[in-house]
């Protein structure tokens, strides 16, 4: 594909962490690699009930469409840009379902935007070949910023995203286990109160210590993860890479939830951004304890983490992705 070829890049809000400002430097490294993009979100089908959702305030740029139509708009925005190609970024396997009518009509590719439990080989290819999801993000600098304040009086640890009612009752035990004699710890859940999980929590003695806040503005995502003990993610729902970079540029330590979240603690293993161990259950109170008291093993884990994020820039994906794409004519399609 010709340098300055024009290009649609299409976000899928379809994952717990998603968020508008992802596309941002997604953008600038296909820039980087010398590609005039345009850029469009698709807010997928209750979203409000990921992350962020229609919290997110509209960013100058980038054209947001609801699901109900999404389709025919993206159409007619590639179609008015006369589109050499398309992107599309979506933790769904290669793309999901609308990635798969949009892409028969122009090379396509995909970009891993996150983790999923669904399975299958999807409809594109992705332009960053084998590469774990966490391995082809990248995140804005300054939403790592330090300086921050604490949104909470206190210390606690954070359940960033949504919880099945099992893997919330194993995670409150846990807790409960790892933070016995720390009754000042709380756990602070980034959702709307629920009554499966207050159960759970009543289950393990932890009703009066674990709150639900609502979901978190991005905004206020980087001060939470900022003084959070340490913070938990599942895989509930499609888990955002952003989220997980964010998570670590900005210092927090990362436990998965559940057996499902696999990948996720797979892929902190490898960047040595984890300090349990393999055959732990999924979290084991012991990982938890660790990190309430930051033992040394968390605090590399946490150094690393932070490396990994600060090494995911807009130059070196920048880099790959010209290699990747840069050798392709405009007429060749990358489908699966």
């Amino acid at each position: 594909m010709a340098s300055h070829s024009r290009l649609l890049l299409v976000e899928q809000l379809d994952s717990a962490g998603a968020s508008l400002a992802d596309l941002r430097p997604r953008a600038q490294v296909l820039r980087h690699a010398g590609f005039d993009v345009r850029m469009v979100a698709i807010a997928t089908d209750g979203d409000d009930d990921l992350q962020h959702g229609t919290t997110e305030r509209p960013l100058p740029g980038i054209e947001r469409f609801e699901e109900p139509g999404a389709l025919d708009r993206v159409r007619r925005a590639a179609e008015s840009m006369k589109v050499d190609a398309l992107v599309w970024a979506s933790a769904a396997p290669g793309g999901g379902e609308l990635a798969r009518e949009v892409g028969s009509r122009w090379p396509s590719w995909w970009w891993p935007a996150g983790w999923s439990a669904a399975t299958g080989d999807g409809t594109l290819a992705a332009w960053t070949g084998d590469a774990d999801p966490g391995d082809a993000c990248v995140v804005e600098g300054d939403r790592s910023r330090t300086g921050r304040l604490s949104l909470w009086d206190g210390p606690y640890a954070l359940v960033a995203t949504p919880l099945h009612a099992a893997e919330a009752a194993a995670l409150f035990e846990a807790f409960a286990r790892a933070s016995d004699g720390r009754d000042e710890v709380d756990l602070v859940v980034l959702a709307h109160p629920d009554a499966e999980l207050e159960a759970a929590a009543r289950a393990a003695d932890l009703l009066q210590r674990v709150h639900f806040v609502g979901r978190a503005p991005l905004e206020a995502e980087g001060a939470w993860f900022q003084h959070a003990r340490a913070a938990f993610v599942a895989l509930e729902r499609p888990l955002s890479a952003g989220l997980v970079l964010r998570a670590l540029a900005a210092g927090c330590p990362l436990l998965p939830v559940g057996h499902a979240a696999e990948p996720v603690a797979r892929w902190l293993r490898q960047h040595g951004a984890a300090w349990s161990r393999v055959e732990d259950p999924p979290p084991a109170w012991e990982a938890i304890a660790a990190a309430l008291e930051r033992k040394p093993a968390v605090e590399t884990a946490v150094t690393r983490g932070r490396a990994v994020a600060s090494r995911r820039n807009v130059e070196s994906l920048g880099a790959e992705c010209l290699a990747a794409l840069g050798g392709h004519s405009t007429d060749e399609r990358r489908a699966a």
